[in-house]
């Protein structure tokens, strides 16, 4: 037995490090008395009988009653399948309160929230949130591509955010400067999200009228930029509704000044 590879596997079930101590001593040895337990895991009296309620909580231990006084044992392994099903229990509560809470918080009143705003990110899971920080958006999104959000977080995670993006009927608008790393002609190699040639319209712009090294975009009152070459992973989101508004008219005078998508190109796998 590795107890490694166990310890962790039960740390996926929801015990902690001490929980697990107490639960492998009972299995390999057998009846214990919480003293017995104390001095085997040199865990306190008093801290060993609060994680043993715990453990009894999760029905993996047993009290008996065996000649002078209290006895404990470990429950049979198959009772961590309740685990799942009160984790199962616990994830469909939270489904149905869900869009109950999202427009109760929705519901907050303006003037409660900061006009101006910047808020930074770091690391791969910071640029993931940013990702998924966009599907806030209430109609579209505008963006400047730089490579391929595959890049970014991850094709696995990328796909979730189109499919959501899709599922949510959220517009994507693209200007890209790259003919090479893509084509416009509606045939989307980087993904197999249904639909998705409704959602996403990109447009070509000459770098040399435009050249972009940043991948940004804009939504609602919030603009983004992503930096993740280098070994740096960084991110800002500067959320203020007049200089959103600026960068949106901007981002629409240039598409229409590109005006349509280029007749030839290679693969786009942006977005």
């Amino acid at each position: 037995m590795n107890k490694q590879i166990i310890t962790s596997q039960l740390g996926e079930f929801g015990l902690d490090d001490i929980e697990i101590q107490i639960y492998l001593n009972l299995l390999e040895k057998g009846e214990r008395t919480p003293l017995d337990l104390s001095r085997e895991t040199n865990i306190n009296r008093t801290k060993i009988y609060r994680y043993l309620e715990r453990l009894k909580q999760k029905q993996l231990v047993e009290e008996i009653e065996k000649g002078r006084g209290l006895r404990l044992r470990a429950s049979d392994p198959d009772n961590l399948q309740l685990q799942i099903m009160r984790k199962e229990q616990e994830l469909a509560s939270q489904k149905q309160l869900f869009s109950h809470i999202v427009e109760d918080l929705h519901s907050i009143p303006k003037e409660f929230q900061s006009t101006f705003e910047i808020k930074h990110y770091h690391g791969e899971e910071g640029l993931k949130q940013m990702t998924w920080n966009r599907l806030s958006a209430k109609k579209e999104i505008l963006l400047y591509g730089y490579k391929t959000m595959n890049e970014i977080v991850g094709k696995t995670f990328a796909e979730k955010v189109r499919e959501e993006q899709v599922r949510k009927k959220i517009m994507l608008y693209e200007l890209e400067e790259d003919i090479d790393v893509g084509n416009f002609t509606g045939e989307f190699t980087y993904t197999t999200v249904a639909h998705w040639q409704e959602y996403y319209t990109p447009r070509y712009v000459d770098p040399k009228s435009l050249t972009i090294r940043q991948y940004s975009f804009i939504y609602n009152n919030t603009v983004g930029i992503m930096h993740w070459e280098q070994g740096v992973q960084v991110g800002i989101e500067i959320i203020n509704e007049p200089y959103a508004a600026m960068q949106k008219q901007l981002f629409w005078q240039i598409w229409n000044k590109v005006g349509v998508k280029p007749k030839k190109s290679s693969d786009i796998s942006k977005k």
